[in-house]
């Protein structure tokens, strides 16, 4: 069958008419009868029963209408996405990540976006990932980077990068080993994110752990500040604290125990996923986490 006949088979049932239907499509009428003709020949039935004033779906026609529909509204569809990866992306995308990752990546993402494609409106939004996988999912979020997230049909998720934990803090608070079970830190004072803490806690075979836990904060900055003044140590990507460890400031001990580490996706709702405007930014920030983060990588 083709594309055409199947277009002009909707326009007729549409109209109900052959005459009103050649009006609108601007085709001469008799080049309609010979595509129905045609269609009726191939599936060897007859579309519509003629009569003096105009045309009526038999049976047959009714159900291959359904089918048609689908067909046309597809084709129109594509042909829409196809022709828009031509044009520039354009609109306001709401944005969301941790702090940590805000400020190492996002100066690098809003710059290349800038450049790119000047009609993306960029708004940025900082939380904890649970919160932003909250609010993804409520389309208060275009798109976010977010921590070891749970999948779900509602959203499309990429892989980014996966860092180890690290233990930081100055180095004489620091065990001489880097801890190859939970047992290994149960002697630390550690001041960690309710996130953090979390996620130490239900690796390790589900053992039940006695952490020493000094201090929830949610603030990884007043947590920087803690360690920075001698109150404990964190456990965190070496990333978050790149700085001081680049300074010498701090000292940082790669955990290795089994399944602790940061998985960073970038998510986007599945009704969205698609968009130029999203798919232009993903790759942005894809090329932004190889340049600011690659080397932190597992």
């Amino acid at each position: 069958m083709e594309l055409r006949s199947i277009h002009y088979f909707v326009a007729i049932a549409e109209s109900g008419n052959i005459s009103a239907a050649a009006i609108k499509l601007g085709v001469a009428q008799p080049a309609l009868t010979r595509h129905v003709k045609q269609l009726e020949s191939e599936l060897n039935t007859i579309l519509f029963n003629r009569f003096a004033r105009g045309v009526q779906l038999t049976a047959s026609g009714r159900e291959l209408l359904d089918y048609a529909k689908r067909i046309v509204s597809e084709v129109a569809l594509a042909k829409q996405e196809i022709t828009g990866l031509s044009l520039k992306p354009k609109g306001t995308i709401v944005f969301g990540a941790s702090p940590t990752i805000s400020s190492i990546l996002m100066p690098r993402v809003v710059s290349d976006s800038l450049k790119e494609f000047p009609g993306i409106h960029l708004k940025l939004m900082e939380g904890r990932s649970i919160r932003l996988n909250d609010f993804l999912l409520t389309g208060v979020l275009d798109m976010a980077i977010l921590t070891n997230p749970l999948p779900s049909y509602q959203l499309h998720l990429t892989p980014l990068i996966s860092e180890p934990l690290c233990l930081v803090g100055f180095a004489g608070q620091l065990p001489k080993s880097s801890p190859g079970s939970i047992e290994d830190l149960n002697s630390l004072p550690l001041i960690l994110t309710p996130g953090m803490l979390a996620l130490t806690t239900t690796v390790d075979g589900g053992k039940k752990s006695k952490l020493k836990v000094a201090a929830e904060i949610e603030s990884i900055e007043t947590i920087r500040s803690l360690v920075k003044s001698g109150e404990g140590v964190t456990i965190t990507p070496a990333s978050a604290f790149y700085q001081e460890l680049e300074r010498d400031e701090l000292k940082a001990l790669t955990i290795r125990i089994k399944g602790l580490r940061r998985d960073l996706v970038l998510a986007s709702r599945t009704d969205n996923a698609h968009l130029p405007t999203v798919r232009e930014l993903s790759r942005i920030v894809k090329a932004a986490i190889n340049s600011e983060m690659g080397k932190y990588a597992i």
